[in-house]
């Protein structure tokens, strides 16, 4: 299984790893912040770079955004205030685009609502769709991203199996380009809560392309993902975790996103093949660190071959210990040494 996602970049099966820092709303409303993070991102060695973009308005009740935020990390004094304080106008988007296209890292957005797709769709012209978690039942939603005919990561947090089978389903009618990413929405999650097994129930249960999107707070779970099967990795990115804002503690600053992807290609490269070979260079080994059956005392010519007069020592290049009980019983044509090579061309 593979998906095309570019002219020169396919992901799943015999592909390179495709990884993601998810800068999401950690720049904190600030331009500088966003560009630095790109720019961080390029040095660690990610594939893209991800923000995340909604319309406010759009996308919740007058209400919801009217409610009293007053909390640590708030950027405003209502949930309203403070979401609008950490979006992001279509111009500076634009800018950012075109700041990562020099950089030399591939620019992506999560949507949150049909507006910010359609920017997303025909303004920044991404190659890959983004819908996050909450909109696993948002069949409306998913139609309309799916029908833009690119390749869709659909992240699960916050929902069952059936619910997900059912979104897949759905999806598949319009759009057979997904890649379903694993992630439970806490933040930070608790590492006995990441479930990275769900990875391979997707995988052989749904017959998608699987990853993971990382909320816990470490290194190791992301690389662990890569070695159950993830085409691709999103682990959420800051310049310092201690700022104020809801994401940035479950994310790693830049060290931990370069030794992320560092560890990842190491686990990439090393799993390798399905199948089991001798494979070149192996067979010198072979035998120097093989084994052979030798003669373990002097042996006449004529004398039968027993357990007494038969063992198995390095080097290898002999007769491999895979026939000695076979040669038991066998009488010699010829004298050996003890831990001379025993030859079958002198065994009756």
């Amino acid at each position: 299984m593979e998906i095309k996602i570019s002219d020169d970049r396919k992901v799943g099966d015999g592909n390179p790893l495709y990884i993601i820092a998810e800068v999401g709303i950690n720049h904190n409303g600030d331009l500088d912040i966003a560009k630095q993070l790109i720019k961080e991102a390029k040095a660690a060695g990610a594939n893209a770079v991800k923000f995340q973009k909604r319309t406010i308005d759009e996308m919740y009740t007058k209400d919801f955004l009217d409610q009293p935020y007053i909390k640590e990390g708030s950027f405003g004094k209502t949930y309203g205030e403070h979401k609008k304080k950490l979006e992001f106008s279509d111009e500076q988007f634009l800018e950012l685009k075109d700041y990562a296209r020099k950089a030399g890292i591939t620019f992506l957005i999560s949507g949150f609502d049909f507006t910010s797709f359609d920017f997303i769709e025909k303004k920044l012209e991404v190659p890959i769709h983004k819908i996050p978690s909450p909109f696993v039942t948002h069949f409306p939603l998913l139609k309309h991203v799916a029908q833009f005919g690119k390749p869709v990561i659909l992240s699960t947090g916050m929902h069952s199996f059936s619910e997900v089978s059912n979104a897949i389903q759905f999806i598949r009618q319009f759009n057979d380009k997904i890649i379903l990413f694993q992630a439970t929405t806490l933040y930070p999650c608790p590492d006995e809560l990441v479930n990275l097994n769900v990875l391979k129930t997707f995988k052989d249960e749904l017959k998608v392309l699987v990853g993971y999107s990382s909320h816990d707070k470490g290194v190791i779970l992301p690389v662990a993902a890569v070695a159950l099967g993830a085409c691709m990795i999103e682990k959420h990115f800051t310049l310092d975790r201690t700022m104020p804002g809801p994401d940035h503690a479950a994310s790693v600053e830049p060290r931990g996103l370069e030794i992320i992807v560092k560890y990842s290609r190491s686990i990439e490269k090393g799993l390798g093949s399905y199948e089991k070979n001798i494979l070149p260079g192996e067979e010198a080994q072979r035998i120097k660190y093989g084994v052979s059956i030798v003669a373990g005392v002097n042996i006449q010519s004529g004398e039968i071959l027993t357990e007494t007069n038969l063992t198995v020592k390095c080097p290898g290049g002999g007769i491999s210990p895979t026939v000695y009980y076979a040669l038991l019983g066998k009488k010699t044509k010829k004298a050996f040494n003890k831990d001379e090579f025993i030859d079958d061309g002198y065994i009756e």
